[in-house]
């Protein structure tokens, strides 16, 4: 009921396709289905509604506080996609009556969403469906709808309730207080709400045409209005074969917008928008994915069709999912398609989904960036109200940079009591993370100005958290980071994670070479921190504390570096069922977390991580040893998992095992598994796609200011052919077997050095290399 083709060949590698309705898993669809850009994000959910449905537009950033005891979370706006369709007085629903053909399809080359239906009544009379919907590209506040309903078989009365429904909640939490209600000139409507905590205002227009064979109708609806909602119902007698069109345009603006004014402005801003027309609002939507996708296209020629589809389906959510227009927000893990998660931010950001825009999109990675300095303030408080100096990220963050992660969660299948959820607590690696991403976006983009008004307070501040962070072991005499949790969550309360402790130091390292960089030059931007944070006394305790922080080191004759402190001396079990199952974490029906903590069982790549955002540090042999110790024991119960493990194969050359590792990657939210994304698309893991494609068989890395292209295509691939930023110019890389191509498409003042293989190559204007020579050189 899923296909991954189009109806025209034309259509192949940009179209998503449900081929039956099936009310059982209405969740997948409207995840993979949904639409926005990353202002809103409007879940596809059908006009008409079903149970179990899961109705949901969100606005980034737009936090709320339900409860005093509960978390923030992104509400669930207003809804103005449902469609209340009568047809001869019964209701339009896909579960009675009988369906002679059905197909819904997502079109990425627009974002459009197009369903189209022959149905037939329980009295045998015969209706085609048509709806199109889209949420502007060009114009964030803004979307559009389309129904067509032609009688075939005689004529009906047609009736069709449209309107704008407050009463949406997110899993039964309210919170909005109600505002206003209106209804102009028997078009337009208008609800008001206020968040009940957070006090942001949102205000919901929307404004409906109607048409009978394309000829704009008179009549009027009329208009009724309940508890947080109202609705225009139109109700009109069609002839058989006769088309009745409804067009709706409706907007969102918030009080968090920078343009905000008030709710008669967005009512005058949607009269005049709406005078294009949904045709003409939509080929505007269209130019603009048009320049997109001119941009940023990815071109795989795979023998498997799905390879190109996947990687423009996670290249479309990467957009959806990301404020572009604001710095103040974020990316969620579950972006803007569900509730999961609730909108928060977690290290995903920075490890798998800043790197597509660092190297595609770099004015949309600085916003991302600057989110960390947005919310440094909160961080401070984090760190103090812990007892430690500096700054220390949240593990999962909102509007404040304040921890958001809630305490209870799943049960405990053994005590039969909620699971406390400890990594608020103590998954700390995400503080070098924060600072890993700043670094990462510098050497790329090569941004100073950034680095001098953000970047380098960060990282100063993060460091003296870890300074802070440090235990003294007498026996060892070394400082060694206890009780934490690392990537790897089923093992909780663990000492010397391997990846916490190497990132530590990273970042202490990393704050020493900045700060003797700025004493060098004295400029303004050095007194100005000197003044504000005495980086002359933080410098000499980065220094002294660094030199002895704890390094699990690879063992002489395995070379395995222990994941933590007692990884290694945890019981072995058979984790077959586990390693095939077909839903993930069901490990978690049989054994609590404190068990999970006895076994040698990952959930997710760990050290493995390191070894990507480290890579120099660790050689090759080291690499491949560990690969292939833990990969066994890892269950790939995260969506973060599958995709490391694909670049991790590149880098050790088992790359049909990358190749593997990406096809199930590429699978976890598009593939036909009809349950799993029902809570929301997994961003982490979309982002994973591009980086197993790119960083991964494409061999893009960039290491101290240095552009580094290793590619290695699998069996099945052909060519891969993307653009990439670097450093304020854009090129065009191709791969085919044997050869690699960069083009310079911007002209710099000098040449580039790229290193291929580990060769230093100087590009002008275009360079193209035998890779065959450049391995045989490495």
């Amino acid at each position: 009921m899923i296909d991954y083709k189009g109806l025209s060949a034309l259509d192949d590698g940009w179209v998503i396709a449900e081929t039956e309705f099936d009310a059982r898993f209405l969740g997948k669809f409207e995840t993979i289905f949904c639409q926005g850009n990353g202002y809103l994000g409007l879940r596809a959910a059908t006009e008409e509604t079903y149970p179990g449905e899961r109705r949901n537009l969100f606005v980034a950033g737009a936090f709320n506080r339900f409860a005093n005891q509960e978390v923030t979370e992104l509400p669930n706006a207003a809804d103005m996609v449902q469609l209340d369709i009568r047809l001869n007085g019964k209701p339009f629903h896909l579960e009675k009556g009988k369906i002679h053909s059905y197909r819904r399809e997502l079109d990425l080359r627009q974002g459009e969403l197009r369903r189209d239906i022959l149905w037939e009544d329980e009295h045998g009379d015969q209706f085609k469906l048509s709806f199109r919907r889209f949420v502007s590209l060009q114009d964030r506040h803004l979307m559009g709808m389309r129904v067509e309903i032609t009688p075939l078989s005689k004529a009906a009365e047609i009736s069709i309730s449209s309107g704008i429904n407050g009463q949406m909640t997110n899993s039964g939490a309210q919170h909005f207080i109600e505002g206003e209600r209106r209804v102009f000139d028997k078009e337009l409507l208008q609800l008001t709400a206020t968040t009940t905590e957070s006090n942001i205002e949102f205000v919901h227009t929307c404004v409906h045409q109607i048409y009978e064979e394309g000829v704009r109708l008179t009549t009027a609806p009329t208009p009724s209005m309940d508890r947080r909602k109202v609705t225009l119902t139109y109700k009109l007698k069609a002839e058989v074969g006769r088309c009745i069109t409804l067009d709706k345009v409706a907007s969102v603006h918030t009080s968090l917008d920078k343009e905000w004014r008030d709710q008669d402005t967005a009512r005058e801003y949607l009269s005049k928008t709406a005078e294009k027309g949904f045709d003409g609002l939509f080929n505007e939507n269209e130019q603009a994915w048009k320049s997109v996708w001119a941009r940023t296209n990815i071109e795989i020629k795979s023998s498997d069709d799905f390879d190109q589809l996947a990687i423009r389906f996670a290249q479309y959510h990467l957009l959806l999912m990301t404020p572009a227009h604001d710095s103040r927000f974020s990316v969620g893990a579950k972006g803007l398609t569900g509730e999961g998660y609730k909108g928060h931010v977690f290290w995903d950001t920075e490890i798998f989904i800043l790197p597509y825009f660092l190297y595609m999109e770099p004015q949309t990675a600085r916003k991302l960036v600057k989110y960390r300095y947005h919310t440094l303030k909160g961080a401070r408080k984090n760190a103090r109200d812990k007892g430690y100096r500096g700054a220390m990220y949240p593990w999962e963050s909102a509007a404040t940079g304040e921890e958001e992660t809630p305490e209870w969660g799943p049960v405990d299948v053994v005590t039969g009591t909620p699971t406390y959820i400890w990594t608020g607590k103590i998954e700390q690696h995400i503080t070098a993370d924060v600072a890993y991403g700043v670094w990462h976006y510098y050497q790329v983009t090569g941004d100073q100005e950034y680095m001098d008004r953000y970047g380098y307070e960060i990282i100063f501040e993060t460091a003296t958290f870890w300074a802070s962070r440090l235990e003294w072991s007498d026996k060892e005499q070394k400082y060694h980071i206890c009780d934490v949790i690392g990537p790897d969550e089923y093992k909780e309360h663990v000492s010397n994670n391997a990846f916490t402790n190497y990132m530590a130091y990273w970042n202490m390292t990393k704050a020493i070479e900045c700060t003797h960089k700025l004493m060098q030059v004295q400029s303004d931007v050095y007194l100005t921190l000197e003044s504000q944070l005495a980086l002359s006394e933080r410098l000499k305790e980065w220094e002294d504390k660094s030199k002895l922080i704890y390094l699990p080191q690879p063992d002489m004759h395995s070379l395995i570096i222990p994941q933590d402190d007692t990884y290694l001396n945890k019981q072995v079990i058979d984790l077959e069922k586990y390693r095939n199952q077909e839903q993930v974490a069901s490990i978690l029906a049989d054994y609590s977390m404190t068990q999970l903590s006895e076994i040698q069982v990952s959930k997710q790549a760990d050290i493995l991580v390191l070894f990507y955002l480290l890579e120099d540090w660790f050689s090759k042999e080291t690499k491949a040893a560990n690969w292939h110790y833990y990969e066994p024991k890892t269950l790939h119960d995260s969506s973060l998992s599958l995709s490391t493990h694909s670049m991790l194969a590149s880098d050790v050359n088992e790359v049909e095992l990358a190749y593997d590792m990406f096809a199930k990657a590429a699978r976890i939210d598009l593939g036909t598994n009809m349950h799993s994304c029902d809570e929301g698309i997994h961003t982490a893991s979309i982002g994973g796609i591009w980086k197993a494609t790119i960083m991964g068989f494409g061999g893009v890395r960039s290491w101290e200011g240095k552009l580094r292209l290793n590619p290695k295509l699998p069996q099945a691939w052909e060519r891969l052919s993307f653009p990439l930023a670097w450093q304020g110019e854009r090129l065009q890389v191709t791969v085919t077997r044997g050869k690699l191509e960069v083009e310079r498409l911007t002209s710099g003042l000098g040449e580039l050095t790229l290193l291929i293989h580990g060769r230093e190559y100087m590009l002008k204007d275009r360079i193209v290399a035998d890779l065959e020579e450049a391995e045989r050189s490495e």
